[in-house]
Formats: structure tokens, sequence, C-alpha cells
């Protein structure tokens, strides 16, 4: 038997392979250290205050009505049901849609509007910070970003987005209302649909509690849970509180009203505290209040709660506005 040393060929070929295969490694670990730093940093990202450089100072005196407005606005990926995030055109295409939400809210005259589903860093939204574009438009300078998901990789694949609330108000404080999470591992890894809580000062004597919810689309019995928290902390405060946001639920006697697996269901636990107004009042709902698709409507999942220190003047569906695949809800309180 001949034994043959290896040819110049194949030595090349081994310290090749053996050379991808370190950076191949090292790009891995690189990566790795990056997403972790992420993730192990978005507590600081969790909800963001962000104020014009020369504040105005709240009112002397309170204002007598507030204008609310909330709103899902699906990405900017515009109204079309079970589209994509990449869908919705081109980088111009979706900037436009934005502007043309911050001037119809604009229209509208809100002082608080609370935002759902928005962009700060992603990759299908060519990573504009679209909080920022739609308070432009509208004419907000006091902008508060609250993560709900928080993960991906600097360059290549950023996920970050939650919701925003805009107010022509001052804002002396803002958190993270945690809430139950529908997976534990998701939480730890991509974030979770948690809520946001904003002080706001009506004027130098007088502060309420905005509370702005997106809560879990896959399950009332999370919902359900995210509702008790909300209970709570309601029972904690002394402040007037308001609560908007797109809560995924529809109270029964509505259509596609569901219930957790105890028979409970979200709206209705929360109206049944006996410290949250609804509209519609039960059992007067009608198609004029489904919000979900804009394009032939037929649920409500999107609303506005305020407790029992308002007195709701106005409600409605906003039925213009058909940027997205919701309908915002616009209501007029005044403080009792």
């Amino acid at each position: 038997m001949v034994h043959r040393k290896p040819s110049r060929i194949n030595r090349f070929v081994s310290t090749l392979l053996k050379r991808l295969l370190k950076l191949l490694l090292l790009t891995l670990a690189v990566l790795f250290a990056l997403y972790l730093r992420i993730t192990l940093t978005r507590e600081h990202r969790a909800a963001v205050l962000e104020v014009p450089e020369n504040p105005q100072p709240p009112p002397r005196r309170a204002p007598d009505t507030l204008r609310l407005l909330t709103y899902n606005i699906a990405h900017g990926r515009g109204p079309n049901l079970g589209a994509k995030n990449t869908d919705g055109g081109n980088e111009t295409e979706k900037r436009e849609r934005l502007i043309r939400i911050g001037q119809e809210i604009q229209a509208l005259g809100a002082d608080i509007v609370f935002l759902q589903e928005v962009d700060f860093n992603c990759w299908w939204s060519h990573n504009m910070d679209q909080a920022a574009i739609i308070a432009e438009a509208a004419g907000f300078e006091t902008i508060v970003r609250q993560r709900n998901i928080d993960s991906g990789l600097p360059v290549f694949r950023r996920y970050d987005f939650g919701n925003a609330l805009l107010s022509r108000l001052p804002i002396s404080e803002v958190s993270r209302l945690k809430l139950p999470a529908y997976s534990e591992l998701e939480a730890i890894f991509a974030g979770n649909h948690d809520g946001l809580v904003a002080k706001i000062q009506l004027s130098e004597e007088e502060e309420i509690l905005v509370v702005g919810l997106h809560l879990e689309v896959r399950s009332e019995d999370v919902r359900v849970e995210a509702a008790a928290e909300i209970i709570g902390l309601q029972r904690e405060t002394s402040l007037p509180m308001l609560l908007m946001g797109d809560f995924n639920s529809t109270p029964p006697g509505m259509p596609d009203a569901q219930t957790s697996a105890v028979g409970q269901n979200t709206i209705e636990l929360l109206e049944s505290f006996g410290e949250f107004q609804r509209r519609p009042i039960r059992g007067q709902g009608t198609h004029h209040d489904f919000t979900f698709p804009s394009e032939a409507p037929r649920r409500t999942i999107d609303w506005i709660l305020p407790d029992r220190n308002w007195r709701i003047q106005e409600y409605r569906v906003v039925r213009g506005m058909q940027q997205s695949d919701h309908l915002p809800v616009l209501s007029t309180v005044r403080k009792r």
C-alpha cells in the first residue's frame, strides 16, 4: 500500500474551510451579542417621553372638555384586511399614508391621541419612526413611545413597535403597565402586549391618568387577566382615569363576542366593575359602532372607557378615515 501526502490543493481547501468556519462562528457570536444587547437594554426603551425643547407649562385653568382619539394604524400598511406588514407600498407611499393620518387627526381637533401598532424602527417599514411622522403632521410636540415588541438585530432586521401617545397637554410622568403574557418565552425574547400609563397635567393643580392599551389578540383569557390588572390600577389611584385603545374584545350581545374559559369577557368585566363607562351602552350597539375591519366593519374592538369622574358628551366611530384596517374612535368628555 502506498501512502501519499495530501496534495497542496487539499491542504488549501482544508485551511480555507477552517477559516470560513471560524469566520462564521465569529459572525454568529457578534450577532448574538448584538441581539442580547438589544434584549437586555429594552427596559430603558419600554416607555419614553419626548417633550419639546421649551415645553409649555400646564394651563392655569383646566380645559372644560377633552377630545380623545384612539386609532390602530396597522403599521402604516393600509386598509387591506389580512395584509402583511411588508405590504402597503414603497417607502414614499407609506410615508405619505402616515402624513395623511396625521392630517386627519389634526382636522378632528383631538387633545389626546393614542395610537397602536406604531413602528419606531422596523425593517418592514424602512426603519421609519412612524410616531414622529404622524405627530409632526398632526401638530403634536409631545410624544410617548411605549414598546411592545423590541427585538431583532441592528442593521439587519429590527422589530421595534408598539403604542404611541400624543398630547397637547403636558405629560409629567410615563410608565409601562406590565400585563399578563400569552407566552412567557415570547415575552422574554421579543416582548409582550403591555400597556402605557401617562400622567397628564390638566392644570397646575389637576392631573389625570391616561391608560393606553393594545391587548393580546390571541386569547380572551389573557385579555380578562389584563382587565383585572387595570381594575387593580384604578383602585390604587385617586386620579381620574381614561382607558383608550384596541382591546381586541367585543362584549356579549355584539357580533363576534368571546368569553374566557370561565365565561368572562374583558369589556363586560371592566364595565361591571362599576367604575368604567362604555358606549354604546349595553344592549344598544348597532353597526354604526363597529370599528373593524375598516372596509365593511363587523366588530367593535376599539374603545375609549372613561371612569366615573367623566361625563361622555360625544362618542363616535370616525367613518371617513380609511388609512388602516381599523376605524378610529373619537370621544369628547367633561370632568364631573
